[in-house]
């Protein structure tokens, strides 16, 4: 499979199947994953790959968790709703959509690592660079993984509730933030076409493509 057809056909993936990730196909994907643009050639950044049976199953827990969460704050709320039926509305979604994270053989997270390379004055946009480029490498990840028969989903929002809990799992010091991660294995089937959920609300590439200045779009 092509670059092209690698990003046309890539989707986020929550349908896995427990076959492993051969050694060498995994150490492939790592290495195009670290080919990104780094900002100031500061490579900022680490992969943490985590393969380990028990550690595994911690790091599927914590993002179902993480969803339960998540799907449960980001419903919008008819006023009388206790916090009981929300929290059980949001663990039963998350049981229904990523019960196959626990089968999953490979999780990989994207981590800034600080390299204390831009002066004070340019510290906090050198953050934001830093951030930006592991969202490089681990775009090159999931376009090599999808070339590769190999299903991911992006995730960014799950470990924001509890990065102590999930540096305590990887054992990852303070300083390195896991700023996002995903599965990665073998899924039962490819999506294809934009989600049910998002029919309605997906916007089309022209209607977001402005020329020259804001607001000739193409559309």
């Amino acid at each position: 499979m092509d670059v092209v057809e690698a990003i046309r056909k890539r989707r986020a993936v929550r349908n896995y199947t427990d076959r492993p990730i051969p050694d060498e196909t995994l150490d492939h994907l790592l290495r195009l994953a670290l080919r990104a643009p780094t900002g100031s050639g500061a490579q900022a950044w680490s992969i943490l790959v985590v393969r380990d049976a028990e550690r595994r199953a911690k790091v599927a827990e914590f993002v179902i968790d993480g969803g339960a969460r998540y799907f449960r704050e980001m419903r919008p709320w008819k006023d009388g709703v206790s916090e009981e039926e929300k929290a059980e509305w949001g663990r039963q979604t998350a049981e229904k959509l990523l019960p196959s994270y626990r089968n999953v053989p490979a999780w990989v997270f994207g981590l800034v690592v600080p390299r204390d390379n831009y002066p004070e004055s340019m510290r906090a946009g050198g953050h934001e660079d830093d951030v930006i480029s592991v969202a490089f490498a681990m775009e090159n990840l999931f376009l090599a993984a999808r070339a590769e028969g190999i299903g991911s989903v992006p995730t960014t929002a799950f470990q924001r509730f509890e990065k102590d809990r999930l540096r305590e799992i990887l054992g990852l010091p303070a300083e390195v933030d896991p700023v996002i991660l995903t599965p990665l294995g073998y899924p039962e089937s490819f999506p294809e076409g934009v989600a049910p959920a998002m029919q309605k609300t997906f916007r089309t590439w022209k209607t977001l493509v402005h020329d020259e200045t804001w607001g000739n779009t193409r559309a």
